[in-house]
């Protein structure tokens, strides 16, 4: 009977040990069935920047696998490497990676991390300690063609009533290039490491608001808790790694937007921009996504001085000698003015520091004595910079025109960017026009359709001088065209020169040389372009412009041009032009269209 019993409790004993490895092995194989199959999860894609069959990070230390600029990523591999690292307690990974790290203890239950202390994310955490972030837009920089466009990047800030005790994360091309055609050759190809980097926030508004005059537009987003301290764990994870700069594509700004699918799983932004990613375009996106709560406008240093120039003095007649000598404000003046003319000249002595024109003693003994004048009124100053449009509101970059002119010629356009001198310029920067891979059919009626024109850059950069600034205008406009006779010649055409007025009103001359080249045949000119651009009304434009210009052939060249701009919709708006030149057979031509952005 004892034989008996002791029988069936082994046999008991023995179904629990099976049935318990049989649980064991399917938990086991669930689990490798699970890892085999993670690799496949987006999320796991976007950790790794992985869009069409590779990563778009560049360099090798971003990996623990083979993958580099020379072969592609393997998920699976990448994954089971990673999963190896974690488990081993090699190279670190968990200090390396903690949002990767973070995300497969979350997906994989029984892995097992040897656990060891990361001092130095511990002390970024600390250091950042993100409560809040917003996205940055210094807007276009109107005598830099790198920057016409725009730039974004991402503040954290840990507490809102010090928004400038805040960190920046910031995308960029790694470059001390000076000369502007190779900054600009390399930049278009991928040439330059483009790098992420977190600094301090008020070292980028003294680099876009005082260094370089540029107006600032700051975003706040509505990631919570959890979706920041994920982006910030990815910064972490990008700040040794690098992936080839483009400025049309693989840009600041397309580049941030991976930040903020990481931050947030469900986002798809990086495969809407494939082509070009104009930080225009991104931003409105970011806000489609519902993103973005709020919009805050910071003016320029330079904003401000030509506010208070224009606004705020009313006798102006010592502008120009008080800024650039020691003169003494005139008793005629009156406390107001006295006030405003300390103002200004305070924030031109920081101008001039920030353009290295003084030197450091020279400038704080010059800021300490106008301060110490200033002090002597006790009125505080309340300048209230009109706030321009958002450019939020603005009309997308990408244009397609159609216009029908008096001849029934048909006139089709498509370019991919950006604004040019005919758009509608709310939430631009007007006088600062740029497109590239502006192509121009035509067609007329019942004909073949023929090329018009075809831009591959064209640049103007119009900033009216004042009492204070003395901007230089030019312009670039590269392309193929017809000269003289219906024949294609590659077109070449410098400007440079002065213009005058406002923001709203400007008029412009320039000596320009309208250059057309094809092989065997060159014709290369001298003379001058001068225009008139009027904003009388919203949603209205108005602009007129002659140029004159004498071949070397002797053939002189006469072009005269007036248009309008009516905005119907952000996206819609209605122009009508005339046009007058001798370049060609037809003298002139009466045009009317429609602008459609997208």
């Amino acid at each position: 009977m004892l034989l008996l019993n002791l029988h069936k409790t082994f046999i008991s004993r023995v179904k629990i040990l099976l049935l318990t490895l049989v649980s064991f092995s399917n938990l086991y194989s669930e689990d490798l069935e699970l890892q085999n199959n993670l690799y496949k999860d987006p999320y796991w894609e976007k950790l790794l920047h992985y869009k069409y069959f590779d990563s778009e990070i560049d360099s090798d230390n971003f990996f623990l696998t083979s993958a580099s600029s020379s072969s592609s990523l393997n998920l699976k591999e990448e994954l089971f490497e990673t999963i190896k690292s974690l488990e081993n307690g090699t190279n670190d990974v968990l200090c390396r990676f903690p949002l990767r790290t973070k995300w497969l203890k979350e997906n994989i239950k029984d892995l097992k991390i040897k656990e060891y202390e990361c001092k130095e994310l511990d002390e970024y955490l600390k250091q950042t300690d993100a409560k809040s972030l917003s996205l940055v837009f210094p807007t276009a920089h109107i005598n830099s063609p790198a920057s016409m466009y725009g730039h974004t990047f991402i503040k954290a800030s840990s507490q809102i009533d010090t928004p400038l005790i805040s960190n920046a994360l910031n995308y960029a091309a790694k470059t001390d290039e000076q000369n502007g055609f190779i900054y600009a050759f390399k930049g278009v190809f991928g040439g330059y490491e483009g790098r992420y980097s977190i600094l301090p926030y008020y070292e980028k508004i003294k680099e876009y608001n005082n260094l370089e005059q540029r107006d600032i537009w700051e975003y706040d987003l509505n990631l919570n808790q959890e979706e920041i301290d994920r982006l910030m764990l990815h910064a972490w994870e990008l700040k040794d790694s690098y992936a080839d700069y483009k400025f049309f594509t693989e840009n600041c700004s397309y580049s941030i937007l991976w930040l903020f699918e990481v931050a947030r799983p469900n986002l798809n932004l990086v495969k809407k921009f494939n082509f070009k990613a104009i930080p225009l375009d991104t931003i409105k996106e970011i806000n489609k996504q519902g993103l973005i709560t709020n919009s805050n406008y910071r003016y320029s240093n330079m904003k401000k001085m030509k506010h208070i120039k224009d606004e705020k003095i009313e006798n102006k007649s010592y502008i120009k000698e008080f800024l650039t000598s020691d003169t003494k404000l005139e008793n005629s003046l009156s406390i107001s003015d006295k006030i405003s003319y300390l103002d200004l000249k305070i924030a031109y002595t920081q101008y001039l520091r920030t353009k290295d024109d003084t030197k450091k003693d020279e400038y704080v003994k010059e800021y300490l004595k106008l301060l110490k004048q200033r002090s002597e009124y006790k009125t505080a100053s309340n300048y209230e910079v009109k706030e321009p449009i958002n450019p939020l509101f603005s009309h997308d970059s990408a244009k397609f025109s159609f216009f029908y002119t008096k001849n029934d010629e048909f006139n089709l356009g498509i370019k991919p960017a950006y604004n040019d001198i005919y758009d509608i310029s709310d939430g631009y920067l007007e006088g600062a026009y740029i497109d590239f891979f502006d192509l121009n059919l035509k067609s007329k009626k019942n004909k073949s359709v023929k090329l018009d024109r075809f831009s591959l850059l064209k640049i103007k950069s119009i900033s009216p001088i004042d009492e204070i600034f003395k901007p230089l205008s030019w312009a670039i406009d590269t392309g193929f065209e017809d000269f003289k006779e219906d024949d294609k010649y590659f077109k070449l055409m410098p400007e440079f020169g002065y213009s005058f007025g406002n923001e709203n009103n400007i008029f412009y001359t320039l000596i320009s040389s309208k250059n057309y080249i094809k092989a065997h045949n060159r014709n290369f000119s001298l003379g001058f372009n001068s225009g008139l651009i009027l904003n009388p009304i919203k949603n209205l434009k108005i602009g007129t412009s002659y140029s004159l210009y004498r071949f070397d052939s002797g053939f002189i060249n006469r072009d005269f041009e007036s248009f309008f701009s009516y905005s119907l919709h952000r996206n819609l708006a209605l122009n009508l032009k005339y046009q007058n030149s001798n370049l060609l057979k037809k003298q002139d031509s009466l045009k009317v269209g429609l602008f459609l952005y997208f």
